[in-house]
């Protein structure tokens, strides 16, 4: 009974769907949430996400009554079918052309959905894909895999976009490397590993410094080029009485 409403979602195996199966009917609520839905913000779908958690069932009760849904207790073939309606609406206010346009031109539904929208992203398989790029990319890794894989989109976004890889491109002068032991800092302990971090974190802190009175400086010489050469306009001049 759902198999149409799941195809024009572009749910994973529609074909396949039990909703006596608890497990199965948790799957589909959290990628209806996650995919169309999207009720809440990322991080508060932690306690939905939780499918083997016993409090899930009240999570539900509360994303049920969040949504106003006319028949929170219903059976769950009822829910589901609501559920379902609440998403294709929300799809088609997004995009009603893919529904309107005549259907003898119009593309198939699944060449137009987002491939990514095919993924089971609470399956092990994608649970062990984003650790093994996290680790590859030195990502330290959250309790969350989608908070994971959203750090993993910013590293790649900063390090490895065009502009990024352009800049990383042009020579940059290192400078000459610090001897720390030719350097007193005025810091008298005992523990060489101690003073050799403190010593590094001092350095570190001058080296702000001297970063921070580098812009102050470009921005007091831009000041005095725009004071220092002021534009008058002689016509508001006024000779006599």
């Amino acid at each position: 009974m759902f198999k149409r409403k799941l195809q024009a979602l572009g749910f994973p195996n529609p074909d396949t769907l039990n909703t006596a199966d608890e497990n199965q009917f948790r799957s589909t609520i959290v990628w209806l949430e996650d995919q169309k839905i999207r009720r809440y913000k990322i991080e508060d779908r932690e306690l939905l996400r939780n499918t083997t958690a016993i409090q899930w069932n009240l999570a539900f009760v509360q994303y049920m009554t969040d949504l106003d849904c006319p028949f929170p207790k219903g059976t769950r073939p009822e829910i589901l079918d609501w559920l379902l309606g609440l998403a294709v609406q929300l799809e088609y206010n997004e995009n009603p052309e893919s529904y309107n346009a005549n259907p003898k031109t119009q593309e198939p539904i699944h060449q137009k959905l987002n491939p990514l929208d095919n993924l089971d992203f609470e399956s092990d398989s994608f649970k062990s894909g984003v650790n093994d790029l996290a680790n590859i990319l030195q990502v330290p890794r959250h309790p969350d895999h989608l908070m994971t894989l959203e750090g993993v989109c910013n590293l790649i976004q900063e390090k490895f976009s065009k502009d990024a890889l352009k800049a990383s491109s042009i020579a940059r002068d290192l400078g000459n490397p610090v001897q720390f032991d030719n350097i007193s800092f005025g810091l008298d302990l005992k523990s060489p590993n101690v003073s050799n971090a403190a010593n590094l974190l001092r350095y570190l802190f001058i080296h702000d410094l001297r970063e921070l009175q580098t812009r102050i400086n470009e921005c007091l010489v831009c000041v005095q080029a725009l004071t220092a050469n002021p534009k008058t306009d002689t016509k508001l001049g006024k000779v006599g009485y």
